[in-house]
């Protein structure tokens, strides 16, 4: 194949592969995932090139007027000098393939050295320490690491087949068995990172940054389907009124009628919620004296625990379920909601000590923004400096 032979340098320089880190559709994304099943040995390299590709595309994106005038709209007319200064339309696809300096490509690769030498490192969109790792825990304990860019057969200690994967998605088959012991897998997804699960039953799960789910390798007749998560996670459930399909969290149970919702309980925030999109479920307290005491919702609807309290509310879905779609949405957010989102989504730790800034809140919607940009649109609502250490940021008040 034509690539095999190509050098980094080459690959900065290929139209075809410029244009699959900067416009892919679904023809160059076959291609190069096909190429890099056939060539694994060099996943590196492309990694690498990709990385510099990115670099390249140093003329930062900033938001339109329509947009800022979206996300700041308590505060554009008093700033409307600030807007026209920042008001950059952004740039076409075609654009940055063919307006591409000679003189910046003569820079560029004039510190390749120095990035393969380890002069300076890049990680992309966000800065990160070590790469998180995805990893599967069966039921006789053995652990695997998974990696969402390759499909393979996962097996136990014994050999025999567990799940299949496939790139970003376990696909697990329901099995004819006379067993009655359930078996139970966990899969965890650290921060930075986002994973699918296709359960036995036909039941889809979007796990989020920053979870774990634990669930049944295969769900037996007539038993109820318990599924147990710590974190995020979106449900496409399988209807089958036999058995009952209830997730389990520390503070409350969702129980499914056959429907499509959201659940969020992260252990290190005060509340667990219930979103739905459609269909129907019920939420009841997973603890106490109230667990027998069911809550139905209908579409649209959150239900939220906190304080030993189950509360309704009509909500706006989209902003609680768009992560999944790789969109990060806040809806006159305080900025220390904002930070958790942050956090769970780059893998980095922010610590913020400009206290006044933790109530300032903020509307808008992220899609393919790095975290610097992100923060330099917040800093356009509320003046404040960060320094970037690692994968650590420290945020502090405007002099």
């Amino acid at each position: 194949m034509k690539y095999i032979n190509y050098d980094i340098e080459d690959l900065i320089k290929d139209e075809y592969f410029l244009k699959w880190v900067k416009d892919p559709d679904a023809m160059t994304n076959l291609f190069w995932e096909n190429w890099l099943a056939d060539y694994p040995e060099r996943k590196e390299d492309l990694d690498k090139a990709k990385r510099l590709v990115m670099l390249m595309d140093f003329e930062e994106d900033k938001l339109s007027r329509e947009d800022f005038d979206a996300m700041w709209r308590n505060i554009i007319e008093k700033r409307a000098d600030v807007v026209k200064e920042i008001k950059i339309k952004r740039r076409t696809a075609k654009r940055w393939y063919y307006g591409v300096a000679a003189v910046f490509l003569g820079l560029l690769f004039s510190g390749i050295g120095l990035y393969l030498l380890g002069a300076y490192n890049v990680s992309g969109t966000n800065p990160i320490g070590d790469t998180p790792q995805i990893t599967l825990q069966l039921e006789d304990g053995t652990v695997k690491v998974l990696d969402e860019t390759s499909s393979k057969v996962v097996a136990n200690s014994d050999g025999n087949v567990v799940v299949k994967q496939e790139q970003n998605v376990l696909h697990y088959e329901e099995k004819n068995t006379n067993s009655e012991v359930l078996e139970y897998n966990e899969l965890s997804v650290p921060y930075g990172k986002k994973f699918e699960i296709k359960l036995s039953d036909g039941t889809y799960v979007f796990l989020n940054s920053g979870s774990k789910l634990r669930y049944p390798v295969n769900f037996l007749k007539d038993t109820p389907r318990d599924v147990y998560l710590d974190g995020e996670a979106y449900f496409s459930v399988q209807k089958d009124k036999s058995r009952p399909f209830t997730v389990m969290t520390q503070d409350m149970n969702t129980r499914v009628h056959g429907t499509e919702f959201n659940v969020s309980s992260y252990k290190n925030e005060n509340n667990t919620s219930t979103v739905l999109v459609e269909g129907s479920v019920d939420v009841f307290m997973a603890k106490g004296d109230k667990t027998d005491v069911h809550m139905f919702i209908e579409p649209g609807q959150r239900a939220v625990y906190e304080n030993d309290v189950i509360e309704v509310a009509e909500v706006n879905v989209e902003k609680y379920v768009s992560w999944k779609d790789g969109k990060l949405l806040f809806v006159d957010d305080p900025f220390y909601i904002m930070v958790k989102e942050l956090e769970r989504h780059f893998n980095v730790e922010i610590d913020n000590r400009f206290a006044d800034l933790n109530h300032k809140k903020f509307t808008g919607t992220f899609g393919k923004e790095s975290l610097d940009q992100i923060l330099k649109i917040c800093q356009e609502h509320t003046p404040f400096n960060y320094v970037v250490e690692g994968d650590k940021i420290t945020i502090t008040e405007a002099n």
